[in-house]
This record gives C-alpha cells, structure tokens and sequence, in this order.
C-alpha cells in the first residue's frame, strides 16, 4: 500500500501550473514535467518539490514527457512532433515533421508519448489520431508502425501512453478501449488487461512492476508483470490521495510514486507504506 506525502502545486511552488500531462525523473532523482504555462513548459523540481529550473521554447501544445538516460523526451500534439532535450533544455533533435500531420515515415498527428526498448529502437505513440505505434532505430530511422482504429487485439482507440519492460515487451495505454495491450518488440500481440480501468498512464520499473492511471475513476494500479493487481488506490476529489484526472505517472530509486494530474494541475507523491 501507498500513503500520500506530499502535494506540489500552485500553493507550494509559488507558480501558476498548467495541466500536468507528463512526468519523468532524471538519475540525480531531479523531477521534470509538463506543467508550466505557455511555451516555456517543463519545469524541473528537486527532491523537496522546489522549482529549480524552467525550460522550453515553442511548446503548443505538450503532452508526453519521459526522462530516459537523462536525456528529456517531449510530444507536442499540435506541432506533431517528438523533441528530445539534455536535462538544462537543448534541444538535441526531432522526429516528425514540424507544424505537418500525416500518415508517412516520419509524420505523426498528435503523437502522445514514447518509450526507449533494451536495444535504444524508440516508440512512439503516434496516438490521438492515427491509432498506431512507430518504431525507429535509435538514430532515428524508420522502422515499422502498426495499428489502426479499432477495438479488436492490435487496434486501438486513442494510443495514449507507452511503456517497454526489460524483456523488450511494449504495454500501450488504450484509453478509450479501457485496456493495456501488451505486444513483442515486432508488434506481435500478446495478451491484453481489461482489468486495469480507463488506462491513461504507464510506468514500468526495473523490478517489473507496472504503474498504470485511470484517469477517468482516478485509481492507480500496481501490478505484476502478468497484471495481477498488488495494490490499487486513488480516487475522484482534490484532497490528499484523490485526484482530478489521473494523467501520468513514475517512480523514484526508493519506489515512491509521483502522479501527475490534468485537471488538479499538481503533482502528489506517494510513499510504500513501512
């Protein structure tokens, strides 16, 4: 089980946030999220929930944000593309066409998040309008998609968040068909949760534990990596523990979760309880 321990909003942090969509955590367990206003929109917090740093430029309309080898993974919907910066800001390159939407190698419309498999070949969830996955190699070349809009295994209805284990197994947050999908590194199909509510976020740790948001109950699953539920808490409300739109989530060395909201615009973290 899980108990709150601390709540990082406008309040704490003295700035006016924006809608939380994405959260990561760099290896110095500094946290990064798309939660501030206008085109400067990731804010970094230290391990007390301070702002030490503010970044961006040109974001319109930010979703996704993953921390992965302390490089900063960032979608924006509106200009249908993936930039990936180093933790102070620089941007270091992009995938997909800037300001274009479309269905070729390297067009996305409305991607909304990416992952990084064992071998560094990055997905993306090309998600809000193609319903599909986009595999690259990980200096970027195309590789293979696949999915279409459907409720069938292998389809999806909105690809909202992605997750790899260390098996190199790709768990797909299917919002609106209110289920994980679960598929090989090729995109083969290999099994589904149904059992897991409205899945906005994903998170898998090295322990192979999968974190998963409901964003529409405003649970939080904890499973095994056969998706036997170790612990579910969380509900609809703004106190400590509840939640307004349960978007994304991640965790720290020590297993603490930090969700963030969409709607309640804060973060919350969340300790093991001893």
């Amino acid at each position: 089980m899980y108990e709150p321990v601390a709540i990082w909003d406008a309040e704490s942090t003295g700035m006016e946030l924006d809608k939380i969509l994405g959260i990561g955590i760099d290896s110095n367990g500094r946290v990064y999220a798309t939660a501030g206003k206008g085109d400067k929109g990731v804010l970094v917090f230290d391990m007390d929930g301070k702002v030490v740093d503010l970044w961006g430029q040109g974001f319109v309309s930010k979703h996704g944000l993953r921390v992965i080898d302390d490089k900063v993974w960032v979608t924006d919907r509106e200009r249908h593309i993936v930039m990936q910066f180093t933790l102070d800001g620089k941007l270091l390159r992009t995938l997909g066409t800037d300001g274009m939407s479309g269905l070729g190698e390297n067009e996305f419309n409305m991607p909304s998040d990416i992952a990084i498999g064992p071998n560094g070949d990055i997905y993306v969830s090309d998600g809000y309008a193609n319903n599909r996955v986009m595999r690259f190699s990980s200096d970027g070349k195309f590789k293979h998609s696949w999915g279409t809009k459907g409720d069938g295994p292998g389809k999806f209805n909105l690809v909202h968040n992605i997750a790899i284990d260390k098996k190199g197994r790709v768990f797909i947050a299917d919002r609106e068909n209110e289920r994980v999908q679960i598929f090989d590194a090729d995109g083969n199909f290999l099994d589904q949760w149904k059992h897991v509510g409205k899945a906005f976020g994903l998170y898998i740790d090295n322990r192979m534990r999968v974190y998963i948001t409901d964003g529409q109950s405003n649970n939080v699953y904890v499973t095994d990596d056969k998706g036997k539920v170790i612990s579910v808490f969380g509900k609809t409300g703004d106190g400590a523990g509840e939640f307004k739109m349960a978007h994304s989530i991640t965790v720290d060395k020590k297993g603490n979760i930090y969700v963030a909201e969409g709607d309640g615009m804060r973060i919350q973290v969340f300790s093991p309880k001893k």
